[in-house]
């Protein structure tokens, strides 16, 4: 299976009107979201605006870190937060300069799936198809307009899982390779699993030719001499740095977040049962055309020699159920998974197609003939494919439109509000730390526990409403700005909250809650 990201004459046709179209998919949700706030525009998730404060302070040289000077490993995508630096640095404007960033990474992957859709297939009509899939999916232009770090994972996922493909095949694993699952891994900390899902599947690959090995003991150190020490190491070395900062700041190797937000279970539990659902319904809800071509794609890839696909479309959202990971905001945590679906659903349908055409050979060549030959065929079968993933554009389009406007009304204008109603040295307590500590540029408690991985303990204690009354204390905090419906047992203190203002959305899509309030504290001196 061989690797060629060098496109032939004839390719550049198929690979330019997949680009237009991602261009167009973008334009129209950019439009219409311009259109909907009267001419605001802005991100449709308030995450993205973290990133934003991460980069800003990096850039003004204060280091990785949210407030000002204090280092934190809140940041779950290391890579992403220095490429919005950069942006930074050469004069982006923020939410702007994010979204065009975004957006560049969202048309980087639609090239890379046609890359691997061709390495697996050998068809470009096939490679096309599945860019095809991914350009027209909502999910994914809503990505490439988030100003988030998720389309720079899934095409840094394609082009890793590309290298090794071919890798496998040759027997030789590169630093190249290596290198492109490190920076994967600095995207999003799920590509650790990545890698080591392609470690095992190398591994696999090795010891299956070498069976003839009759000792077990020589067997076992063959497979060990046949190890890829130097991708292994190089791939280390790319991820050490973060992983040592992460160990330093918080004591923990992984980023706050998942401490934050993660609640490790073994045992298939509600919560288990309820993330595979949601992970079905995406699955769903991307192509129900293509879906039992996925699933019987997936099937036969995981005994061939692109078994790492397999592997990663299965053990994902796995992960995320053990976790107890909230899918929500459109399922976000899956959509790098939606490139490796398409093409391994193309690749599923195209085996199908082969399957039916030994098996029942006369009936296939009727059917094409009544639909017109093959080409006639190929056409309306692909044009059905495709409205199999576009009919949901419509609506994901007013769903940015209505993200956007959102985030605007409540933490962007909260951010205002704070500015201009709060002195500069005022701490502020918050559950949602994006916007308005970036426009506000207060020093911020981070009740989320994101960059206050302090206060997580506070939060999961029987005795939250105390210790957080505390901890507030401790900190010397001047407001507080909440969902209401988050923190019942604080908001009913009113011997140490008054209401000073509230944003309430009237039809809610994104956030946290309808209502967020600022409060006042208290404190007896």
């Amino acid at each position: 299976m061989s690797e060629n990201l060098h496109l032939e004459r004839g390719e550049w046709p198929w690979l330019a009107s997949l680009l237009l179209v991602g261009c167009l998919a973008l334009t129209a949700f950019t439009l219409n979201a311009y259109h909907f706030t009267d001419g605001q525009g802005g991100v449709p998730l308030d995450d993205a605006w973290i990133h934003f404060q991460f980069a800003r302070n990096l850039a003004r040289g204060d280091g990785l870190s949210f407030n000002p000077g204090q280092p934190t490993s809140g940041s779950t995508a290391p890579l992403w937060t220095l490429l919005l630096t950069g942006v930074y640095l050469v004069g982006g404007d923020f939410p702007i300069a994010g979204q065009v960033l975004s957006a560049a990474c969202y048309l980087a992957m639609l090239a890379a799936t046609y890359a691997l859709g061709k390495q697996l297939t050998g068809h470009r009509w096939a490679a096309w198809l599945a860019g095809m899939v991914v350009a027209l999916n909502g999910r994914m232009v809503w990505a490439g307009l988030s100003a988030l770090e998720i389309c720079l994972f899934a095409a840094l996922s394609l082009l890793a899982i590309s290298a090794h493909l071919h890798d496998r095949v040759a027997h030789r694993y590169r630093l190249r390779t290596a290198a492109l699952f490190g920076l994967a891994a600095l995207s999003r900390p799920e590509g650790y699993l990545l890698f080591a899902l392609a470690m095992a599947d190398y591994m696999w690959s090795i010891s299956r030719i070498t069976n003839h090995i009759s000792r077990f003991t020589h067997y076992v150190l063959h497979i060990l001499r046949q190890l890829p020490l130097l991708p292994i190491a190089l791939f280390a070395l790319i991820i050490l740095p973060y992983l040592l900062f992460s160990y330093q700041t918080s004591g923990h190797l992984l980023p706050n977040t998942y401490h934050a937000k993660a609640t490790v279970g073994l045992l298939p539990d509600r919560a288990f049962r309820d993330s595979l659902s949601v992970s079905a319904t995406y699955l769903i809800l991307d192509n129900p055309l293509l879906l039992p071509f996925l699933l019987f794609g997936l099937i036969l890839l995981l005994f061939g020699q692109a078994s790492l696909l397999s592997l990663w479309c299965a053990a994902l959202p796995l992960a995320y159920a053990f976790i107890r990971a909230s899918l929500y905001q459109h399922g976000r945590y899956l959509m790098p998974l939606v490139p490796c679906n398409a093409v391994v659903a193309v690749w599923g349908m195209l085996e199908a197609e082969k399957l039916a055409r030994r098996r029942w050979p006369t009936l296939i060549t009727k059917l094409q003939r009544k639909l017109g030959g093959l080409r006639v065929s190929v056409v309306l079968f692909t044009l059905l494919i495709v409205a199999g993933t576009a009919w949901r554009l419509p609506e994901m389009a007013t769903l940015y439109a209505r993200n956007v406007d959102n985030i605007n009304q409540m933490h962007v204008a909260l951010g205002h509000w704070i500015e201009e109603n709060t002195s500069p040295g005022d701490v502020v307590a918050l559950n949602d730390i994006g916007a308005i500590t970036y426009i506000s540029e207060r020093k911020v408690i981070d009740l989320a526990g994101l960059v206050t991985p302090e206060i997580t303990p506070a939060m999961r204690s029987p005795a939250q409403t105390q210790q957080l009354i505390g901890y507030l204390a401790e900190q010397d905090v001047a407001y507080v700005v909440i969902f209401p419906n988050w923190f019942p047992g604080l908001t009913e203190r009113s011997d140490v909250l008054t209401e000073v203002h509230r944003v309430t959305l009237e039809h809610n899509t994104i956030a946290g809650g309808e209502t967020m309030v600022v409060y006042r504290l208290n404190w007896q001196r």
